[in-house]
C-alpha cells in the first residue's frame, strides 16, 4: 500500500483538510475582529504562529488515533472497512464540509459587506491625515474659528450687531496671511446648536476658538471675548472692554491684535485695522447684511432699504458698497433679474467701494469679472480670476471660482486642489463640497466622489446629492443602490428630470426596454440641462440627435452651453463623432484654445498668486 493511499485509509488528508479550512477562518475572523477587540498585531502573529505549528501533532494524532462513537481508539483498533470506521470518515467529511461552508458564508459577508465599509474607512482616514498635512504644512498651529457673539443686550434685540462684529473679526484676521481662518458661512453653521467648543473645533479642523457676547444698552457697550485651546480645554486669553458705542471699531482692532500676539504670528508688516466709519451708519449696514444673510427675497428687499439709508448717512463704508453684490445675485435667483442687468447695477457700488479702499481686493476682482465677462470669452474669465488671486490669493470664495472655471474647461483633476484649499478656510461650504464632488465625477474617482457627495449631504440633508451619489454607484457597477438612489431622488422631486435619466440609464444597464422606453419619454418631456438628453441619446446609438441637441445648447455670447462638456463620461460615447471636435471649439473648449489661455502661468496652485503681471482691462 502507498503512503497517499494509508493516508487516505487513516483520514490523514481529511484532518489535515479540516485543519486548514478551519485555521483560515479563524485567521480571516481574527483580521476583521481585532481591531474592535484591540487585539494587538503582535498577538495576532502569535496566534497565527501557534496555529500553524499545531497542524504537526493534529496530523500525528490522526495517523495514530481515530475518533469512534466510544471516543478515541488507536487506529489498529479499528476497522476501517466496518460501519464505525465508515462513520468515522463521514464525520470528517461532514466537518470538512460545515468549514468550508462557513468559509464561503464569512467570505460573502467580509466581501460584500464588511470590505467597503472598511474601504470607506481607509479612504476617509487617507483624505483626512493628507488634508491635516497639508494644512499643519501651510498654517502649522495657527488656525482659529470665530463663533457668533452671544447677544447679552437687556431686549435681546441685538444678535444681528454681536453676529456683525464677530464678522468683522473674522474679516480682520483673514487678512493676515499666516493664519488660517475659518470663513464666517463656517463658523456661523454652528449656531444654535448643542455642540461642545471641542466638537466644534474638530468638524472645523482648528486648534483655537473663539467666543465671546456683546451687551449693548443705549450708547454705552460691553464686550467680552475668550480664546480657547478646546484640545486642552485650556484660555489663552480673555478681555472685558467697557466702552462707549463709538469705541467699536478700536475693540474690534484690540481684539484681532491679541489673537495674533497670542498665536505668536510674525508678520510682515502691522495688523489690520477696521475702517472707522458713523456708528449710526454701521448699525444700518449690520442689519442690512444681518437680512442679506437670511437668503430670503423679502428680507433682502428690506435689506436694499436699510443699505441706501446707511450710505445716506455716512458713504465712507466700503464693505457697505460691497453688500450690492450679493443683492444683486439675489435679484438673479429671486426676481428674474439677467445678468447684464446685474452687471450694470453692481458696477457702480464696485466703483464707489474702490474710491473709499483702493486696495480692496473682492471690488477690484468683481469689477474685473464684470468687465471681461462682457467679452464674453473664456480667456476673459480666466484672466478675471487670475486678478483676483493676484489681489488675494487666499480668499476661499476666489480659489472656488478657480476651482469651477478650470472645471468647466473640463480639467477636474486641476480644479480638485482649489476646491479642497476653499474647504480648508470654510470647511462647512456647499458649494465646495459640490464642486469637489463635481470634479471626481469628471475624474471618474468613484471612491473620492462618494466622499465628497457623503460630505455634501451632510451639510445640506434632505435628498440633496441623492441623484450624484446614485450616478457614482452606477459608475461602480453597484446597480441595486443607484436604483435606491434614484427611486428616493424621483420621490422626492417627481419631475425631475435627472430621475428619469437615472432611472433610463438604470433600465438600460438591466435590459428593460419597457422602462427605458418610459423614461426616455418622460426625460424628452422635460429634457432639463441638454447634456442628460444628449448622453442618454449617446448611449443607444442615436448620436445625429445627442450632436444636434448639444449644438444648439452653445449659444452665444453669454450662455456657453454645457459644462464640462469635453471631460463628461456622460458624453463620452460622442468624442468620435466628426463634429465632436467642432462642437468644442464653437463653445471655446477644445484643448488647443485652452492651452493658448495659458492656465499655467495664471493658476499655478491654490493659495498661490499667478506666475505673470495680471493687468486689469
Amino acid at each position: 500500500m502507498s503512503l497517499i493511499s494509508e493516508l487516505k485509509r487513516r483520514n490523514v488528508l481529511r484532518v489535515a483538510a479540516a485543519y486548514v479550512a478551519l485555521a483560515w477562518l479563524v485567521v480571516q475572523v481574527l483580521d476583521s475582529l481585532a481591531p474592535m477587540f484591540g487585539i494587538s498585531d503582535e498577538t495576532a502573529r502569535l496566534i497565527v504562529i501557534l496555529m500553524a505549528i499545531g497542524l504537526v501533532p493534529a496530523l500525528v494524532v490522526s495517523w495514530l488515533f481515530e475518533l469512534t462513537p466510544e471516543g478515541f481508539k488507536r487506529e489498529g483498533e479499528v476497522d476501517h472497512a466496518s460501519a464505525d470506521g465508515r462513520a468515522a470518515a463521514k464525520r470528517l467529511d461532514r466537518v470538512i464540509i460545515g468549514v468550508l461552508a462557513l468559509a464561503v458564508v464569512y467570505f460573502a459577508v467580509d466581501k460584500f459587506v464588511l470590505d467597503p465599509a472598511r474601504d470607506v474607512e481607509i479612504a476617509e482616514a487617507a483624505a483626512e491625515q493628507a488634508r491635516d498635512e497639508a494644512l499643519v504644512s501651510s498654517f502649522g498651529d495657527r488656525s482659529i474659528a470665530i463663533l457668533p457673539f452671544a447677544d447679552r443686550s437687556p431686549g435681546l434685540d441685538q444678535q444681528y450687531f454681536s453676529d456683525g462684529i464677530a464678522e468683522e473679526i473674522i474679516n480682520l484676521l483673514s487678512r493676515v496671511r499666516e493664519i488660517r481662518v475659518i470663513s464666517r458661512s463656517s463658523s456661523f453653521a454652528f449656531k444654535g446648536q448643542d455642540l461642545s467648543l471641542a466638537e466644534i473645533a474638530a468638524r472645523l479642523d482648528v486648534r483655537y476658538v473663539m467666543e465671546g457676547s456683546v451687551r449693548r444698552a443705549g450708547e454705552r457697550l460691553r464686550i467680552t471675548a475668550q480664546l480657547i485651546d478646546p484640545g486642552t480645554d485650556t484660555q489663552i486669553w480673555a478681555e472685558s472692554f467697557d466702552r462707549d458705542f463709538g469705541d467699536i471699531f478700536a475693540i474690534q482692532d484690540e481684539i484681532a491684535a491679541a489673537v495674533v500676539d497670542r498665536l505668536e504670528v510674525e508678520l510682515a508688516g502691522a495688523v489690520p485695522k477696521s475702517a472707522v466709519v458713523d456708528p449710526e451708519a454701521y448699525v444700518l449696514y449690520l442689519r442690512a447684511k444681518d437680512l442679506v444673510n437670511r437668503q430670503n427675497w423679502t428680507a433682502t428687499q428690506e435689506a436694499e432699504k436699510l443699505l441706501g439709508e446707511s450710505l445716506a448717512i455716512d458713504e465712507q463704508n466700503a464693505a457697505a458698497w460691497m453688500l450690492y453684490w450679493p443683492i444683486g445675485q439675489q435679484k438673479i435667483a429671486f426676481a428674474g433679474s439677467t445678468w447684464p442687468e446685474f452687471a450694470v447695477q453692481v458696477r457702480e457700488p464696485l466703483e464707489k467701494a474702490l474710491a473709499v479702499d483702493p486696495d480692496n481686493a473682492r471690488a477690484k476682482a468683481n469689477l474685473v469679472r464684470i468687465s471681461y465677462a462682457a467679452m464674453s470669452t473664456w480667456d476673459g474669465e480666466a484672466h478675471a480670476l487670475a486678478y483676483g488671486m493676484s489681489l488675494d490669493p487666499l480668499d476661499p470664495v476666489i480659489n472656488r471660482s478657480v476651482g469651477a472655471f478650470l472645471r468647466t474647461m473640463s480639467l477636474g483633476d486641476r480644479a480638485i486642489p482649489y476646491y479642497e484649499y476653499a474647504l480648508a478656510r470654510d470647511p462647512m461650504s456647499a458649494a465646495a463640497h459640490r464642486g469637489l464632488m463635481l470634479s471626481h465625477f469628471l475624474t471618474g474617482n468613484t471612491e473620492a466622489g462618494l466622499q465628497a457627495n457623503r460630505d455634501l449631504r451632510r451639510l445640506t440633508g434632505g435628498a440633496g446629492g441623492l441623484w450624484y451619489r446614485g450616478m457614482f454607484r452606477l459608475q461602480a457597477g453597484n446597480t441595486d443602490q443607484a436604483l435606491a438612489d434614484f427611486t428616493a431622488w424621483h420621490d422626492a422631486q417627481p419631475d425631475s428630470p435627472h430621475a428619469y435619466y437615472g432611472l433610463a440609464m438604470l433600465a438600460l444597464v438591466h435590459g428593460d426596454q419597457t422602462a427605458f422606453e418610459e423614461n426616455l419619454a418622460a426625460l424628452e418631456q422635460n429634457p432639463g440641462p441638454p447634456e442628460l438628453l444628449a448622453s442618454l441619446y449617446a448611449q443607444v446609438g442615436r448620436h445625429e440627435e445627442a450632436i444636434q441637441i448639444l449644438d444648439e445648447a452653445i449659444q452665444p455670447p453669454r450662455d456657453f452651453g454645457p459644462g464640462s462638456m469635453g471631460a463628461n463620461p456622460l458624453l463620452r460615447e460622442l468624442h468620435e463623432h466628426p463634429r465632436w471636435k467642432e462642437l468644442l471649439k464653437r463653445r471655446g473648449t477644445h484643448p488647443d484654445q485652452i492651452a493658448e489661455i495659458g492656465l499655467d502661468e495664471l493658476f499655478p496652485g491654490p493659495g498661490l498668486p499667478p506666475a505673470v503681471p495680471i493687468d486689469p482691462p
